[in-house]
């Protein structure tokens, strides 16, 4: 046969075998469903061998003297073992249970002694059609037919045995009539022919469906067996347990985890009214939950109650109780039938939470979402009252630390977090009980008074907190001097709502540190306009930058030792095209703070550094840096690009920075500015004396020059011989003592009389620049400026 056929034979014998078994059956299955097969046919035989014994007695005392006697001794007693053997074969199958009760062997027994029995009772059939006469041989036929189909009815279960009595009943008969009378009964051994093949079918599709009832059974059992395992291992394992009371609420089932958290054995839980039990083991206070517990169980209806307070062992434990009804045939309420789960492990676990999503992990301060949510619950509902009312008239004080980045950035954010932690300490001691103490993220601190403080209250408390940090901080081997700006906002008068009260205080906030640090300043609605200009300016800014408004102007520098011009420092101007020349100063700080003084920077260096390659060597130009240009731009590159379009050599380059900029990343701060001077690029520390002057930033980073501040000189210029004026020229002359020591060279600020640049040249500076010497021109004018030098006129002739 071809692979076709093969595959056909296996497909119609798979077909075939689902009758009988089911094929994807493991062995073990297909034993178990024998057995059940076999056990059915078992409990037939005790009625099939009293069926056997009535027959042989029948037919021996009707045909006694028709039929040749020892053949139908031989027949009759051949039946008779075989009806023994008939209850051999139930008792071992059904009464004794043997092993290998599903065996293939065991099928083979009883399908033989079945089909023996057949081909009996067809033998006798045959021989009494020849003895009988008309009336007996169709009363014969009759019981024989009748015979055969309830032999196929009965044994339908174990198809093999029924098979096979169908099959030598009906041919045996067919045949040996046949043979014995040739054509006389054709007819009859025709029909049944037909009546084995219809038979045959019958048995097949009984099985089938007895089959298909051992499958159904056995599912339904493994499912069972599956639920019996969860459910002993939910009851042993599970937090959860169940229970069941009746009617009258007493305990019918009570599990081993039941008895495991109530901490009673079963036999005493068993019968306790279920929520006299619950009452015993709850606390006083709580007895509302067991109230509603009991108003559940009075309406008859699924619930579940949560978070129900059980005392065991002196120790609070939470339930939750889901419960259903039991409802009974006639609609009567039989009992409950419920499961208990400890949800002491999930209250906790929200409780923290809910915790840590309202507290400070780092200060155990509260934290921005419950400042926030504290200061809306101070706001009456506006769908309630007008916008303009509040509940309650309320104070905002907000805070934040000076210079709080110096920390980070020095000694790193774990010293940054153990100052914040101390300031917390601090803060707290001054905090009312009634005051909410928030931290709202960074350094940023604030109060909510829920009653608004006047301002001398709000003034003497701001006292408190600057008088707090009067002590300094210390760390390791380090000492900080701590200072803090204020801001104060009153409800309602500075915001009437929570958004405008905060607005209100973070732009007093903002005014307190514009105004030098360490300050309290209230809100004033002046500031709002002052904001609403730094945003307009800010904007201005976008636009004017895109346009090209802005200038670079250039102010001369001198050398006192020969009079000679040793080049300009770059100054950039705006030339707003409605406001006007707009100062640095209104503009830079806006700018720093949004980053965009990058892009300005970088245009400043490459205009500067192409207007100084048109002077004549050596000629230098000085640009200032800013701090976030340091912090967030690749100044190395930008100043090599810079040099390399224009063409300038590095040597005349002088980069300016002040000492905030040292406030960076110092160890990356100084590997970029020895990157830089050894490309030849000369690095100045500008308005020294007016920033965190500290004896290790010179130590520290490679300068080639210190710039004075102008105030110092402004304040050595006074023609009267002040007290200050002799303070501000010892502080000069002990600045120009440092510069000699560290071998720097010096150039004085804001030089605008003879008179001072006398003094600053008598004292000892190096350089000096101001109005005496010009004022900031164009780069046209600074050509001609040169031009017009005295000692660069003597050069050139």
């Amino acid at each position: 046969m071809d692979a076709r056929q093969t595959r056909s034979l296996a497909v119609f014998w798979y077909w075939l075998r689902c009758f009988w078994t089911d094929p994807d059956a493991t062995p073990e299955l297909a034993n178990y469903y024998r057995a059940q097969q076999i056990d059915s046919l078992s409990r037939q035989l005790p009625l099939a061998s009293s069926a056997t014994v009535l027959i042989v007695i029948l037919c021996s005392t009707f045909a006694h003297g028709l039929i040749n006697h020892n053949v139908l001794i031989t027949w009759s007693m051949s039946l008779l073992i075989i009806a023994a053997g008939d209850v051999i074969a139930w008792y071992l199958f059904v009464k004794r249970k043997v092993k290998n009760t599903g065996s293939k062997g065991a099928l083979f027994v009883l399908a033989v002694m079945l089909g023996a029995a057949a081909l009996l009772y067809a033998q006798m059939t045959t021989l009494l059609l020849g003895v009988l006469d008309t009336q007996g041989k169709i009363i014969l036929v009759a019981i024989i037919a009748a015979f055969i189909t309830t032999g196929a009815w009965q044994f339908a279960s174990l198809p093999a045995a029924a098979l096979v009595w169908v099959l030598f009943l009906t041919l045996g008969v067919s045949v040996s009539i046949h043979i014995t009378y040739v054509g006389e009964y054709l007819f009859i051994s025709a029909l049944l022919v037909i009546y084995w093949l219809y038979l045959s079918c019958v048995v097949m599709v009984t099985s089938k469906r007895f089959v298909s009832g051992l499958m159904a059974e056995t599912a339904i059992e493994h499912q069972r067996q599956v639920v019996g395992l969860l459910l002993k291992d939910f009851e042993e394992n599970a937090s959860d347990w169940l229970w069941e009371i009746d009617h009258q609420g007493c305990l019918k089932h009570v599990s081993l985890r039941m008895q495991d958290v109530l901490g009673k054995p079963v036999q005493q839980l068993s019968g306790s009214h279920f929520l006299s039990l619950l009452t015993e083991c709850t606390p006083a206070e709580n007895n509302a939950e067991l109230t509603e517990l009991a108003t559940n169980f009075q309406k008859n209806e699924p619930f579940t109650l949560d978070n129900i307070p059980i005392e065991i062992n002196g120790n609070i434990k939470w339930w939750s109780l889901t419960a259903q009804p039991l409802i009974s045939s006639n609609g009567d309420l039989s009992g409950w039938r419920g499961v208990s789960t400890n949800v002491t492990d999930a209250l906790l676990r929200e409780n923290e939470m809910m915790l840590l999503a309202n507290i400070d992990s780092l200060t155990g301060l509260a934290n921005r979402h419950l400042f926030s949510k504290t200061l809306h619950e101070s706001f009456l509902d506006n769908t309630q009252l007008n916008n303009t009312d509040i509940v309650n008239k309320v104070t905002l004080i907000t805070l934040d630390l000076d210079n709080f980045k110096i920390v980070n950035d020095t000694l790193g954010h774990l010293a940054g977090d153990e100052l914040l932690k101390e300031m917390a300490n601090r803060f707290q001691e001054i905090t009312p009980k009634d005051v909410l103490l928030s931290r709202l993220g960074g350094d940023e601190f604030a109060w909510l008074f829920k009653h608004a403080l006047t301002p001398l209250q709000a003034t003497q408390f701001g006292q408190k907190v600057h008088a707090l940090l009067a002590e300094p901080w210390l760390h390791q081997e380090h000492a900080f001097d701590l200072g803090v700006s204020i801001g104060v906002a009153n409800a309602p008068m500075d915001g009437r709502s929570p958004v405008s009260l905060q607005r209100a205080s973070d732009m007093a906030l903002y005014a307190a540190k514009a105004s030098g640090k360490n300050k309290l300043c209230f809100y004033d609605p002046k500031l709002d306009e002052y904001a609403m200009l730094r945003l307009a300016l800010l904007n201005d800014f976008r636009q004017s930058f895109a346009n090209s408004d802005f200038v670079v102007l250039y102010q001369p520098q001198i050398r006192y030792s020969d009079n000679s011009l040793i080049g300009f420092e770059a100054l950039v101007r705006w030339h707003h095209p409605e406001r006007g020349v707009v100062s640095p100063a209104d503009f830079i700080h806006l700018i720093e703070e949004n980053g965009m003084i990058v892009q300005l920077g970088e245009w400043v260096l490459r205009q500067a550094c192409r207007d100084a390659m048109s002077w004549p060597s050596p000629l230098q130009i000085a640009v200032n840096v800013s701090p976030v240009q340091i912090e967030r731009a690749n100044l190395l590159t930008t100043v090599l690009k810079s040099l390399n379009a224009s063409g300038l050599p590095a040597s005349r380059l002088e980069l300016e920075l002040t000492e905030s900029s040292l406030m960076c990343d110092g160890d990356s701060t100084i590997a970029l500015l020895n990157n830089l001077r050894e490309q030849g690029v000369r690095i100045a520390l500008d308005d020294f004396g007016t920033g965190y002057s500290s004896l290790s930033y010179l130590q520290r980073f490679p300068f080639d020059k210190l710039k004075v501040d102008r105030s110092f000189v402004m304040a050595a210029s006074e023609h009267t011989q002040s007290i200050n004026n002799v303070d501000a020229e010892s502080i000069l002359f002990a600045i120009l003592q440092l510069a000699n020591a560290l071998n720097l060279q010096t150039t004085a600020e804001g030089v605008e009389t003879i008179e001072v640049s006398s003094l600053l040249q008598s004292l000892g500076f190096t350089n000096a620049q101001g109005f005496f010497y010009g004022r900031p021109m164009t780069a046209e004018h600074a050509k001609d400026f040169i031009n017009q030098w005295p000692d660069i006129q003597n050069k050139e002739n």
